[in-house]
């Protein structure tokens, strides 16, 4: 079927993307304009196919970046098709169960954009409301929060004569059970429901603790505003929670900063093990429970090499997972990808960092050394080069404890750690991981200037937000 059936003339079928209540989604590919499409094919024999219908309806009439595009609506004499835009990205379901939990400010700018969306469809000039505002029905494509699956939605003067519209449990207004009116008000719920979700990993159950989401208690009044039961209680329109949203983001202290926590690992000579010592560690941290990116950061083909021979391909992210990690090859300075969050990015530089103008910052500098004696003053010139600049730690490659080693008076108060040989850096090893365990505890007790413990510290004792 896939690859050789054309619909319409137009549209070759290229694989299963989902089914839900109301039909089977597919990849399509626009054979005229070689654009890929979602396809959505309901059966005319579906019992809500009136809904299907409205829902195409609303679509058509709705442009905003937020909402997919759609192109056509085709039928013939068993089935109705729904061809829109193709929308590459991850759901929040999805991110969320990734993560565990995301930190406030990323709630925050998810939440800005989801009551845009929100504010654009209640503020029509006959406003719809969405009433179905879910985690799996949200598309974070790269930075953008998209909005999908609008068979609930209902114009508000309409919204009576349709019957019940019931949501999804944990995220439905209690309206929407009681048999109430339903409003905008009814929106704003899900909103406050979606955020308390974002920072709890689950939804907020019938009496939701909104005190203190994200270790703030300001985002948890926002959250409270607008899931109060009596619509009377809530934020009144989405535009509100947005504008509060924005101020709180404002006036967000900095150990609340949603940047990814960098460690770089650069050698100091090529061949002196950087890659194998990079991977082994995020192969640690993501062993110990921290979601964790490798990521190249100079021209080489071994992330490539390494796919090929496990028949990996890298996802819509440019990532691919191998075992347990999370690997990102080196794309180039041109080539701009899709913005995807991890907690802790392990930046692999080898020797490149040499050439760079300046060093991105980073909460821990691992320089990979050698330790025999004709590669000492390779190891003392570059450590003064970082030496102050830097949170430096020495990384002595393929040694033991017992080595002993001399450092120059200027250097000598630079902590060191010696990384015993191991085979396969995707495989857990005893010593090496000893090893490893150090450099995060190394990393753990970084300290901001005020004296409280970093951001960075905290992710890596497993604390932050």
């Amino acid at each position: 079927m896939f690859g050789k059936d054309v619909l319409f003339g137009k549209y070759r079928l290229c694989r299963k993307l989902g089914s839900g209540r109301s039909g089977t989604v597919y990849l399509t590919y626009h054979v005229e304009l070689e654009e890929y499409r979602a396809l959505k094919i309901v059966p005319k024999t579906m019992s809500d196919y009136d809904t299907f219908r409205k829902e195409a309806l609303f679509l058509k009439t709705l442009r905003h970046p937020g909402i997919p595009i759609v192109y056509d609506l085709e039928e013939d004499s068993e089935n109705s098709y729904l061809i829109e835009e193709y929308l590459e990205g991850e759901s929040l379901y999805a991110l969320v169960k990734r993560l565990g939990v995301l930190s406030i400010e990323t709630a925050a700018d998810i939440g800005i954009q989801v009551c845009r969306l929100i504010q654009f469809m209640n503020s029509a000039e006959n406003p719809i409301l969405y009433l179905d505002l879910q985690p799996k029905n949200l598309i974070i494509c790269g930075e953008t929060v998209r909005l999908t699956d609008f068979d609930h939605a209902q114009y508000e003067t309409d919204v009576k004569s349709f019957g019940e519209r019931y949501g999804t449990a944990g995220f439905a207004a209690p309206e929407q059970y009681s048999g109430e009116p339903l409003d905008c008000r009814t929106d704003v719920y899900a909103i406050g429901a979606l955020l308390y979700y974002m920072c709890q990993g689950m939804p907020p159950g019938r009496k939701p603790d909104c005190g203190k989401l994200g270790d703030s208690r300001e985002f948890g009044r926002i959250v409270r505003g607008c899931m109060a039961p009596k619509k009377e209680e809530r934020y009144q329109a989405a535009a509100d929670v947005e504008a509060a949203l924005a101020d709180f983001k404002a006036g967000i202290s900095n150990e609340h900063a949603i940047k990814s926590q960098i460690i770089i690992f650069a050698g100091t000579k090529p061949g002196i093990g950087t890659t194998h010592a990079a991977l082994g560690m995020s192969d640690f941290l993501i062993r110990s429970g921290h979601m964790t990116l490798y990521q190249e950061e100079y021209d080489t083909n071994t992330v490539r090499s390494l796919a090929r021979s496990k028949g990996v391909r890298a996802d819509s992210f440019g990532v691919y997972h191998i075992g347990c990690l999370n690997i990102r090859p080196y794309y180039g300075s041109s080539v701009r990808m899709p913005y995807l969050y991890f907690p802790i990015i392990i930046k692999d530089m080898g020797t490149s960092w040499k050439q760079a103008a300046r060093l991105p910052e980073a909460g821990l500098f691992v320089l990979v050394c050698g330790g025999k004696w004709w590669e000492l003053d390779e190891t003392v010139n570059t450590a003064r080069k970082l030496h102050g600049s830097q949170n430096v730690l020495l990384l002595f490659n393929h040694m033991t404890e017992d080595f002993k080693l001399s450092l120059p008076e200027d250097i000598r108060a630079l902590p060191r750690l010696y990384l015993p040989f191991f085979p396969n850096p995707l495989k857990e090893n005893r010593d090496a991981d000893a090893c490893f365990r150090e450099i995060k505890e190394r990393g753990a007790k970084g300290k901001q200037k005020c004296g409280k413990r970093s951001w960075f510290g905290r992710i890596m004792e497993g604390k932050a937000d």
